[in-house]
């Protein structure tokens, strides 16, 4: 059992009084052994606390990520973000074979797929949906795709203003 940091305890009790809710004395010994099983954090528990303007004294709870710091994930999630790739790629399959296979159908579900994507981001799935994309753009003709808004769009959103211009080049070109 840790020794309790007298200082973190006089700061809470204080803070309570000034919420007119003082720590009566049939819970004060109970609230020290509370604070004191915090051992080191108990400064930083009792700080957390009146930051929070808490009644009681909890566990420290881990800051949420600032706007664009990368999260690390898990082994577990990992695992998990590959399990649902592999189903999502299987479920795919199905698609991409029930469709005729012309390069025109094969970017009409590249365009579904994108727009589940944009729901559900996964920067993963995205890189292979951009190669995807890539390989039918090359096979598809040029005309048909900029005669497509959707596509147009699909076009635009993965590689911008660059890749619907050489797609334009190439209808030019045909």
């Amino acid at each position: 059992m840790h020794e309790l940091d007298e200082a973190a305890w006089e700061r809470w009790v204080a803070y309570r009084k000034a919420i007119r809710k003082p720590i009566k004395e049939v819970s004060e010994h109970a609230m020290k052994l509370k604070l004191s099983r915090f051992g080191a954090d108990q400064d930083a528990v009792v700080e957390q606390s009146i930051a929070n303007q808490y009644q009681g004294l909890f566990e420290l709870k881990k800051s949420a990520p600032r706007p664009g710091e990368k999260v690390e994930k898990t082994d577990k999630q990992k695992a998990a973000d590959i399990s649902r790739h592999a189903e999502q790629d299987a479920w795919n399959a199905k698609g991409w074979n029930t469709q005729e296979p012309t390069p025109l159908n094969r970017l009409k579900l590249c365009e579904a797929y994108l727009a589940r994507l944009t729901i559900s981001p996964d920067a993963d799935a995205m890189e292979r949906l951009k190669d995807s994309t890539a390989a039918a753009l090359r096979s598809a003709d040029a005309a048909e795709v900029l005669g497509h808004p959707h596509l147009m769009s699909m076009v635009r959103q993965l590689f911008g203003e660059r890749g619907l211009n050489k797609l334009k080049k190439r209808e030019v070109q045909s």
